[in-house]
């Protein structure tokens, strides 16, 4: 069995040595004999290779696109800008020859124009349609009659983009070729490959390559059916360098101009450093602009993030002159009791206004207690006699219910005299900082996540 297998071995290198030697003795005179074999008259008839007709009446191309770079996309035009190279194959019955009677020559080149070729349109250009490829490529005809033409071009075609999740979108393009005039019946396609060929793509900066698929789609127009080879790129951005330009600067111009809210209501910078964060905020969004999708249908949430928070930093400056006007509006002015209950809450624990409130709040006890006192003294008899207990217990409660209300008014005016408009200026700016801050931070996640496709 080794012994079969090394005869093997032998009989395939000698084989090899064989078919090279004698492709070795290939001459330029076996390629014009072919050539004038094929091109001209032969047999002394005046039959002659007619390039207007198709090899078949039903020829059938398979095809095959090379993906070398991707130029760009843009999402103003809708351009879909690509590099590809088209091989298209088919057999001519007409284009064979006998290898063993011309030197063994298996296979041979000729410009395209020699031989019948499909006219090959791009479906969807962005400009007028115009020839794919160049009018002299070279064809390569094998000596069984298959017939390979490779075409390159730099293309501009049409690409419907959604940039709702833009930076974080993924795009769908897609590359039509179709043969112009020729219905189906009479030039059809099929895919060679399943997908798209990216072993000699170069990777671009700002878009990924998901996936590829080729397809054969037909469409139906005056009562007949065009083929067009379909191929399809799935494309997803590469969102770094725009959340590093956009996203990160904007939310730490939000979270500085939250911080107005903790400048000291004296120092008179407050109104003019939330203008200048405004200011800020718009210029810098002027200047990015240039990036940002200009397309309304669909609206990129991006776009609508940004205007929110020109919107949250317009409200802090109109948020920061009505505290302004809290703090420096007289504390004889009247103030109502919701708003005193609402300071005195905040600063109920750990403030001035705290401590005094407990001094406040003994002192009205112990009004209270003379006042209860007071009224059993004045329900004891003049004689001096002991009055029952029961008796003088129903006397105790008669005087507290007497007393309660007026008692109580009198505690709470008590209470909040030491609450004034400054006080409540200060809970409403640590309301207004927490505000801002939850909005800013909410209205980042929410955009994150609805970017991201996961909202």
């Amino acid at each position: 069995m080794v012994f079969d297998r090394g005869f093997c071995v032998v009989v395939k290198v000698i084989f090899f040595c064989a078919a090279f030697r004698e492709a070795q003795s290939v001459t330029r005179t076996d390629l014009e004999n072919i050539h004038q074999t094929l091109f001209s008259r032969t047999n002394g008839t005046n039959s002659f290779y007619l390039t207007d007709i198709r090899p078949s009446p039903r020829t059938i191309i398979a095809g095959s696109l090379q993906l070398y770079s991707i130029g760009g996309l843009d999402e103003i035009s809708g351009k879909f800008s690509t590099l590809v190279s088209l091989t298209l194959s088919w057999h001519d019955e007409r284009l064979h020859w006998n290898s063993s009677t011309y030197g063994w020559v298996l296979n041979i080149s000729v410009k395209q124009k020699k031989i019948w070729t499909p006219t090959i349109m791009v479906r969807n250009p962005v400009q007028k349609r115009t020839h794919f490829g160049l009018r002299d490529n070279m064809a390569i005809i094998s000596n069984d009659g298959e017939v390979h033409l490779t075409i390159d071009d730099y293309l501009e075609t049409v690409c419907n983009f959604d940039v709702t999740h833009f930076p974080f979108d993924e795009q769908i393009c897609d590359i039509e070729f179709l043969a112009w005039i020729y219905a189906s019946v009479d030039v059809d396609f099929h895919q060679k490959y399943k997908d798209i060929d990216m072993e000699l793509y170069s990777e671009n900066g700002m878009w990924e390559v998901l996936e590829t698929s080729a397809t054969v789609k037909y469409y139906h127009k005056y009562s007949i059916d065009f083929a067009t080879l379909k191929y399809t790129i799935k494309l997803k951005r590469q969102p770094g360098y725009f959340i590093l330009s956009i996203f990160v600067p904007v939310i730490m111009l939000m979270l500085l101009n939250s911080v107005v809210f903790i400048l000291p209501t004296d120092s008179g910078e407050r109104v003019g450093y939330a203008i200048t964060c405004l200011l800020s905020l718009a210029v810098f969004l002027t200047l990015t602009s240039d990036v940002l999708p200009k397309t309304s249908s669909p609206l990129s949430v991006l776009s609508c993030f940004l205007m929110l928070l020109v919107l949250v930093s317009a409200a802090i400056c109109l948020l920061t002159i009505i505290s302004l006007w809290l703090c420096h509006k007289d504390d004889k002015s009247h103030m109502p009791l919701i708003l005193k209950k609402f300071t005195y809450f905040v600063h109920c624990r750990g403030s001035k206004i705290g401590a005094t409130s407990e001094a406040t709040e003994r002192t009205i006890a112990n009004k209270t207690k003379d006042k209860g006192n007071l009224g059993i003294v004045k329900m004891l008899p003049k004689n001096g006699r002991r009055m029952s207990i029961k008796s003088t217990k129903s006397s105790i409660a008669s005087v507290k219910s007497y007393e309660k209300e007026p008692i109580e008014m009198e505690a709470n005016e008590t209470k909040y005299s030491e609450i004034g408009w400054k006080q409540f200026s200060e809970v409403f700016d640590l309301v207004g900082f927490i505000l801002t801050i939850s909005v800013t931070g909410t209205l980042g996640f929410l955009y994150v996540t609805i970017a991201g496709g996961n909202l």
